[in-house]
């Protein structure tokens, strides 16, 4: 019995690290980067390397999971606010989307080039999202606030206008592709739109969303692993649902209404349940059921502050990074240490065991007590010894 116990009191210590085991919960710490970022990204090579962009259009690199940043922005037109960065399927290129153009880097953003070349065929614009179809990596998609859209079939050398379908001149917002259903998907500030992997023509996918929100993300859950078919919006009057693909949207049972949305990111970690993380102007929030109910995540992250993208990296994807107004902050923190709360726990863990070996121990006592007990009642009387002969 005192093996076992053992054995349960190393393995219950061992699970008591940062990020895992009773302390999942964590808290979020700053990463120094004190700058205003609107845009993450993660090398899907390796993802400890990480890439921020702030509104000034400067991109800082990390190569230990946001402990340390230095700016990498040779070749970007300063000030140039960024909106979306991405890399592409084999992690090979760098791409930035932003107000003067779309830039690429090929030297983890040591150096940038634009794409706007005279036969690349994208006009002068502001950028504003980039997508990649994750089941044909040579095919990617761009958007921009005043042209449209625009699809390149080999990896990016030349680009065809793919908005048949849309308003002409509208800002697009959003954009991202569905792998499971080979669909591409648009919103602008007040509609969603969806086509297939060619772009050739949009279709108005919002039946059940209020005409007078703003819609600021859409995002099928597929792209990151999620249910097929669910797709989900965020607005500036909180959380959308469709579990058809866009035919028809609904509210969870606590919609956000009061709240907007700027980003989400769909936990590909787990494949049992969806975890939906979204940035919105009040910091972090999560679901664990699809958008139905939501909750905070961890302590330590400042109040107020409006969060603009989130990705998941560091080593086997285990922290969760935010880009705000005033730094990236990730989360579970890696500067926790041994704080009173966790020498409380671990405390508490020891007494337990300790109380539990002692109950056990008492109750082996008691038990060999009265065993022994039973064997003296069962024992044969000895005979007397023979009366003496007269």
């Amino acid at each position: 019995m005192l093996t076992i116990l053992l054995c349960l009191l190393l393995t219950t210590l061992s699970s008591c690290g940062p990020s895992t085991g009773i302390f999942a919960t964590g808290n979020w710490q700053d990463s120094g980067l004190h700058q205003h970022i609107r845009a993450l990204a993660v090398d899907p090579n390796n993802p400890g390397t990480l890439y921020a962009a702030d509104t000034q259009g400067h991109i800082f690199y990390s190569t230990d999971a946001a402990q340390h940043w230095n700016e990498r922005s040779t070749g970007l037109s300063l000030p140039n606010p960024v909106h979306a960065l991405a890399l592409d399927i084999p992690g090979k290129k760098l791409y930035a989307a932003t107000a003067q153009g779309l830039f690429v880097s090929t030297d983890a953003a040591q150096h940038w080039n634009s794409v706007l070349t005279p036969t690349a065929g994208l006009p002068p614009d502001s950028y504003t999202a980039l997508a990649f179809n994750g089941n044909a990596p040579d095919i990617f998609y761009t958007a921009t606030a005043g042209h449209g859209i625009f699809i390149s079939t080999n990896g990016g050398s030349s680009w065809t206008s793919a908005s048949n379908g849309l308003p002409q001149g509208s800002a697009i917002t959003s954009l991202s592709f569905a792998p499971d259903t080979n669909q591409l998907w648009a919103a602008t500030s007040s509609h969603i739109y969806q086509a297939d992997s060619k772009a050739t023509s949009w279709q108005a996918a919002d039946t059940g969303l209020p005409a007078d929100i703003s819609i600021n993300t859409v995002h099928p859950a597929s792209e990151s692993g999620g249910p097929h078919g669910f797709i989900y919006a965020g607005t500036n009057r909180g959380f959308y649902l469709s579990r058809d693909s866009g035919k028809h949207w609904s509210r969870g049972q606590v919609p956000l209404s009061g709240t907007s949305i700027h980003c989400m990111l769909v936990d590909f970690r787990n494949t049992q349940t969806t975890a939906i993380y979204v940035g919105t102007d009040v910091g972090v929030l999560a679901s664990d059921d699809n958008g139905q109910n939501w909750r905070n995540i961890g302590s330590g992250f400042p109040k107020g502050q409006p969060v603009y993208a989130l990705v998941l990296g560091a080593e086997s994807y285990s922290q969760l990074f935010a880009a705000t107004d005033n730094s990236v902050y990730m989360f579970p923190g890696t500067n926790t240490g041994f704080g009173l709360t966790r020498i409380i726990t671990i405390a508490a863990i020891i007494v337990f065991f300790y109380l539990l070996y002692r109950v056990a121990d008492l109750s082996r006592k008691r038990r060999r007590k009265n065993k022994q007990a039973e064997q003296t009642e069962q024992a044969p009387s000895e005979p007397l010894p023979p009366a003496p002969k007269d």
